[in-house]
């Protein structure tokens, strides 16, 4: 077959741009991201939100800040049941000024020092506390376990134990590891397994198995990947990365979206796509990726897609001169 120069050109261009050389894929305009934190009084979450792509928030409470974005409560645990029955300022009136549309359930229940209980407490608490605000028409997030490994057994227990009288809209989780492509397939397991939208609630670049922490532009590039690979699951609903606060509780430093003084950090402006990802000098080790939907593709896949780009270039001369 004779090929016209047009053509030719035409097919050239349509080859190259489908399949690009590597590159961080930057993060979408979606609204998923929410902040974990704002609860400092004199937190200015303004500057959080001038992009449009964070669109709510929690504090791990009743306690609200001053700001437009919706706002998510949270049952953290048995002591925290004092407070959501209070008839002044508890769930009923929290409802009634922020009008929620979510609700969240019990932090890390399978961590001791956490609100470490039992799957069969979990179920007696959601059942009591949780449960009935279903009937006012909000939707009811899982207890958010961690990522150890006993995290996905609470949640099947848990369930178990509900025996059917817990109304459970979508899977809360936090992910504290350095390697995006295990985080992506962490999320796609626990979709897998339960069947339910999931919100990443906690995450972080965060090495606690006694192991070298993410340097800046690691914690860069895993941010950059895992939130892109999050914007194209329509299975991830929302997530909030841990966190804005001016103190991080131990977990990596690098990891602050606000600083000290309560200002915006670079890691913060990049979350919000205010600015692109400060990548440069990420370990591949720290961020490797596989070509999961939604994560950047890097190493041997990138070699492939760049000779198949190139390699038929030769091709097509030849079918152009035959």
């Amino acid at each position: 077959m004779t090929l016209t120069i047009p053509l030719l050109l035409v097919l050239l261009a349509h080859i190259i741009s489908a399949h690009p050389t590597s590159r961080a894929a930057s993060v979408s305009s979606s609204s998923k991201a929410g902040i974990a934190g704002g609860g400092d009084a004199d937190t200015d979450m303004a500057q959080f939100t001038t992009t449009g792509k964070v669109s709510w928030y929690y504090t791990w409470s009743l306690f609200s800040a001053d700001t437009d974005l919706e706002f998510v409560p949270m049952l953290w645990g048995q002591k925290d049941v004092t407070q959501w029955t209070d008839a002044s300022d508890g769930i009923n009136a929290t409802i009634s000024q922020h009008k929620p549309t979510a609700v969240l359930g019990m932090n890390e229940p399978q961590e001791t020092g956490q609100s470490n209980l039992t799957p069969q407490q979990g179920a007696d608490m959601w059942k009591t506390y949780i449960e009935p605000l279903h009937a006012q028409g909000l939707r009811l997030g899982s207890p958010a376990p961690s990522s150890a490994p006993s995290g996905k057994t609470w949640i099947q227990d848990f369930l178990t134990a509900c025996n059917g009288g817990c109304t459970v809209d979508f899977i809360a989780l936090h992910y504290y590891d350095v390697n995006a492509t295990k985080f992506a397939e962490y999320l796609t397991d626990f979709h897998d397994t339960f069947q339910r939208p999931i919100w990443v609630t906690e995450w972080a670049c965060q090495n606690f198995n006694n192991g070298p922490q993410c340097t800046a532009p690691e914690v860069a590039e895993f941010l950059n990947q895992t939130q892109a690979f999050m914007d194209a699951q329509d299975w991830v609903e929302r997530y909030a990365w841990f966190g804005v606060m001016r103190d991080l509780q131990g977990v990596n430093p690098n990891d602050a979206m606000m600083n000290s003084k309560g200002q915006i950090t670079d890691l913060g402006k990049q979350y919000i796509g205010a600015e692109a990802p400060k990548t440069s000098g990420a370990s591949p080790s720290a961020t490797g990726t596989s070509g999961l939907p939604g994560l950047p593709s890097n190493g041997v896949l990138r070699d492939v897609r760049r000779w198949t780009s190139w390699s038929l270039i030769p091709i097509l001369l030849v079918a152009y001169l035959l």
